[in-house]
């Protein structure tokens, strides 16, 4: 399987030009992949919520929404699969979301992110919610298991990942780490506990462009076996790293 790992452009609260981008990115490389994969939150920003529950219900979006719709129909009519992170409404509640959609457009796995590390837990309330467990999931004929930042470093979160043995764990983050520290020995450090999670580990980090500066990922796509960095795509600039898995 051809996975495209995306290091992609994203703004806080400019949901249209996040849109664009995945929408852009699949069309640029529908033919060269079976699976792009961007970073967390990637279609709001990760700093997109403020913690006023009315105001971010209305940043948030809904399976059914229509930023959703196109890129359901973007998957089907490019023949791509893609997964992407975004801040989910659901019945009243607010997750921190990992979508699969597959090349048909069908939705194949939703996941909620497991750590409290998205929000702001001094001001938030019930209506911010995280999901309760990892799970394994087929597509491709691969299977497929997600963790979303902070998830893979919550006591006894790796060895529930490792426990599922997936073939691919996909480790969509949002980390602001300056790219001089990533480059060094952040990256290591990530290293060493992706080998706690699974074999093959696929971490994507978006790179921010909000003009603001605060909170903003720098970028950085790595292919994580066993432990060791197979391939990456550095942090400091957007960009995309091909992974082949047989």
């Amino acid at each position: 399987m051809r996975i495209l790992l995306a290091a992609a452009p994203v703004i806080h609260r400019e949901q249209a030009f996040n849109l664009q981008t995945i929408l852009e990115y699949m069309k640029t490389y529908c033919e060269r992949a079976e699976l792009i994969v961007f970073g967390e939150a990637v279609l709001q920003g990760f700093n997109s919520l403020c913690w006023h529950y009315e105001e971010d219900r209305a940043v948030a979006v809904a399976l059914t929404d229509a930023s959703i719709v196109k890129i359901r129909a973007a998957a089907k009519r490019r023949h791509i699969a893609v997964s992407f992170g975004m801040i989910e409404r659901r019945s009243g509640s607010l997750y921190s979301t990992q979508l699969f959609i597959g090349a048909d457009g069908e939705i194949v796995n939703v996941f909620h992110r497991v750590s409290p590390g998205w929000k702001d837990r001094s001001q938030t309330d019930g209506h911010y919610r995280e999901g309760a467990r990892f799970e394994k999931f087929s597509y491709g004929g691969k299977t497929f298991a997600v963790g979303l930042c902070g998830d893979l470093w919550t006591e006894g979160r790796p060895e529930e990942m490792k426990a599922l043995s997936a073939d691919v764990v996909l480790w969509p983050v949002w980390c602001d780490y300056p790219a001089s520290e990533w480059n060094g020995a952040v990256r290591q450090e990530y290293a060493c506990q992706a080998a706690l999670c699974g074999h093959d580990v696929l971490l994507v980090n978006p790179f921010c462009t909000d003009p603001e500066g605060a909170g903003n990922a720098a970028g950085a796509c790595v292919h994580f076996r066993d432990g060791a960095i197979v391939r990456e795509h550095p942090s400091g600039r957007p960009g995309v790293l091909m992974v082949t898995l047989e």
